[in-house]
């Protein structure tokens, strides 16, 4: 069986015990017993209506139980002890009356009691003289004609006190010893009225007996002793409304949020800053321009100079190409036109060389039959063997010239196709100093003239970089606007327009209203009970709605986020005091930016004994 369940049985017990007893002060006790057991049942389980209604008849128990006690006491006292006046004299009115004047005369209405103070009083008709601390005036307050029995004069000067009727009335109804003392009086004046006089009068202020201690309710003060109980009585009502409290009793949390700090970029002057404190900002998020018309200007003064030569540079390189690119043109023309000779003075070789070739085959022919008919007519004898050498030896010669033709013109139709292509040769194998060596010499200063224009081109660009990049920076050290992401809250301002601010500077401070916290000073022990993402509950200040919250952070009494983060900061907080971080679930509720306003924040999920524990290590 759990402990919680253990004490709510004897809590059950103990109430059909009260209903048993039959005296009213056994019933108290026990049910203050009763009372103490359902507190703890509840404390323990979290019952929170049990523990509201046992904490308040807890005190109401022990009160009726103190005036039993008291009243014994009184009665007690009121029986064994002489009364003392000094109880009802600041209730009492003071009277001064001179030697022979009279405080009453028989058969007066009766509406006051008298008290001696000082001097002596003479009753005539009883022929007795009353001192200082006695009472006079009692029997007509009590008899049923109301009027006096007797006339009291004053044989020297006397100062009485004096009590009305229903006064008198009222203090025995509070003071059982007035009455008893008053009783004792009556019985004596009227045993001395029928002549049984006792020795001598009741004083009303006894010289000897030993005082016993006062009731709690005397000792205390009687509205001191109930103010005590009372407050005894809300201390588990107030855990049970406002868990908190019996861990901080002054849980004085705060709504807050993050506080963003908004610095000049650079030195300058404030422009077109319009935004009020409160204001939320708009869509474009421009808060402020900063300008500084003294900025350092040298930079881009330079860097547009560079340029300007760089463009110079960039013409002068590209004038050179467009030349040189003509001068390759125009030699290029005057290469197709030597080509063209070349090709055609090759076309007439060929022609020469075939026509040469042409005659030559005939003439090898001629010759071939002239040396045939020779070597017929040396067979018939008619011609010497040296003419058929001679023609035979012609033949071959000229044999061996068309073999020599032919090559010679097939080396020219060769040359003839390679001219086609582009390839010029001359006839002894070497390439023609036309066809090469200007146009290469061209080409080659197009090549660099195309380099330097690549090089200006680079260098112009190189320029125009260093210039965006010079104006870019004096943009930055000139002029910046200060951005805010939109619809954010401006909080607080140092700064106005046209004001002049350093760099650095702090110009305004801005919060996200849709990000609320509440700054909570808890105790050290408190702390170490919660963690990252627990369950909590706000209240704030004027608003009946309960909003859920989950605990963000904890920090250590020195280590507490203070002003500089964020916007608000709890006054609840002390030196010993730690710091919760709640905060509230975005779209709870559609609360206005209430930063700054007082809340109340429980934490469903810690409980008393849970506290108790972690504050008393080992229990």
């Amino acid at each position: 069986m759990a402990s919680g369940e253990s004490f709510g049985y004897i809590a059950s017990a103990l109430v059909f015990a009260t209903f048993y007893m039959r005296t009213m002060l056994p019933l108290r006790i026990v049910a203050i017993a009763s009372n103490v057991a359902f507190i703890t049942y509840a404390a323990i389980d979290g019952l929170t209506p049990i523990l509201i209604l046992h904490g308040a008849l807890l005190p109401l128990n022990l009160l009726r139980l103190l005036q039993i006690r008291d009243l014994t006491v009184q009665v007690e006292k009121a029986a064994t002890h002489e009364f003392s006046a000094r109880a009802i004299l600041p209730f009492m009115r003071r009277r001064n009356l001179r030697a022979s004047e009279t405080l009453f005369s028989a058969n007066d209405v009766a509406e006051e009691l008298y008290y001696i103070v000082e001097g002596e009083l003479f009753i005539p008709e009883l022929q007795q003289a009353v001192g200082p601390g006695s009472f006079l005036g009692e029997i007509a307050l009590f008899s049923s004609s109301g009027r006096r029995t007797a006339t009291a004069i004053a044989s020297t000067d006397c100062t009485v006190m004096s009590l009305g009727k229903k006064a008198v009335f009222a203090a025995l109804l509070h003071s059982p010893q007035l009455g008893i003392h008053l009783l004792r009086v009556i019985t004596v004046r009227m045993l001395e009225n029928a002549g049984n006089r006792d020795q001598q009068l009741i004083p009303a202020e006894a010289s000897g007996p030993t005082r016993e201690p006062d009731g709690l309710l005397d000792r205390f003060g009687r509205k001191t002793t109930i103010a005590a109980l009372v407050m005894l009585g809300l201390i588990p009502v107030v855990v049970a409304i406002y868990q908190p409290l019996y861990i901080v009793l002054d849980r004085d949390a705060a709504v807050t949020s993050w506080l963003n700090e908004a610095t000049a970029p650079i030195a300058g002057t404030i422009e077109g800053f319009e935004t009020r404190i409160g204001q939320q900002v708009d869509q474009t998020g421009v808060v402020a321009t900063l300008a500084d018309r003294s900025a350092d200007r040298s930079g881009v003064i330079k860097a547009e100079s560079h340029e300007r030569r760089a463009e110079a540079r960039l013409a002068q390189v590209k004038q050179y190409q467009d030349k040189v690119t003509r001068l390759a043109k125009e030699w290029s023309e005057r290469r197709a036109r030597y080509a063209d000779g070349f090709r055609r003075d090759l076309d007439l070789d060929v022609q020469d060389l075939e026509h040469g070739l042409s005659l030559l085959k005939e003439r090898v022919e001629l010759a071939e039959a002239s040396a045939r008919r020779r070597r017929s007519l040396r067979v018939t004898g008619t011609a010497s063997q040296a003419d058929e050498d001679v023609a035979t030896s012609s033949h071959r010669e000229l044999q061996v010239s068309l073999t020599q033709m032919e090559k010679a013109l097939e080396r020219v139709r060769e040359r003839r196709r390679l001219a086609d292509q582009g390839v010029f040769l001359q006839q002894d194998g070497k390439v023609p100093e036309w066809s090469w060596r200007s146009i290469d010499e061209i080409e080659l200063e197009a090549a660099r003239a195309n380099r330097a224009v690549s090089d200006a081109e680079e260098e112009l660009n190189t320029a125009g970089s260093t210039l965006a990049e010079e104006r870019k920076n004096l943009r930055m050290v000139s002029t910046a606007s200060i951005h805010v992401p939109p619809s954010m809250t401006i909080w607080s301002t140092a700064i106005g327009n046209n004001s002049a601010v350093k760099q650095g500077d702090r110009l305004f401070s801005w919060i996200d209203c849709r990000v609320l916290l509440v700054d909570v000073p808890v105790t050290e022990t408190l702390a170490a009970l919660l963690r990252e993402g627990m369950r909590a509950t706000v209240l704030l200040d004027g608003d009946p709605t309960s909003y859920g919250a989950t605990v963000l952070q904890t920090r250590g009494a020195s280590s507490r986020i203070g002003r500089s983060e964020l916007a608000g900061v709890s006054p609840g907080h002390k030196n010993w005091t730690a710091q919760a971080l709640v905060s509230i679930k975005a779209g709870e509720a559609s609360l206005q930016c209430p930063i700054g306003r007082r809340a109340f924040v429980s934490f469903p999920d810690i409980r008393l004994v849970q506290y108790l524990r972690a504050y008393m290590p080992g229990w």
